[in-house]
């Protein structure tokens, strides 16, 4: 129940982030250019939300109906961190800092917490290049994005 709790609160509190950040995008951007970072967010989230639903129904022993339906749940905070950003209407320094800070909560959570879990969990070479794997088709998306980037 404990490891069902944090999956989830964990998940609700990253889609409210990327929610934000779809937000800003839509907010400070061309419409083709927030729309390449939906595409890129989907991407991330079927990789993110796929691991969500091993671990709950593998780890945390919740039917696949319950995983499905509450991983749609804690999901849906994507479209609330949208709203509250774009409710909000931050001026455009507002938003640099908040894309800012984020930017390096991400950065702090994958070298703190993620990367030595993961180097923890990998027992062998078919594990590592799983692991491997999964990082490439995460981070992928988002550096093909970034190719023609130009600030909004």
């Amino acid at each position: 129940k404990q490891l069902c709790s944090a999956i989830l609160l964990g998940d609700g509190f990253h889609n409210f982030a990327d929610g934000i950040f779809l937000g800003a995008a839509f907010k400070s951007c061309s419409t083709g250019t927030a729309f390449s970072i939906v595409l890129v967010t989907l991407f991330h989230e079927i990789a993110q939300e796929l691991a969500d639903f091993v671990l709950l129904t593998r780890y945390a022993s919740l039917s696949i109906i319950n995983a499905c339906g509450l991983n749609l749940l804690s999901g849906l905070s994507v479209c609330l961190g949208g709203i509250v950003f774009l409710a909000l209407d931050p001026s455009d320094q507002a938003t640099g800092i908040i894309l800012a800070m984020a930017g390096g909560v991400y950065f702090n959570i994958a070298g703190c917490e993620t990367i030595p879990r993961i180097a923890n969990a990998v027992k062998g070479r078919i594990d590592r290049v799983w692991t491997l794997f999964s990082i490439i088709v995460g981070t992928i998306p988002i550096g093909l994005v970034l190719l023609n980037h130009q600030h909004c």
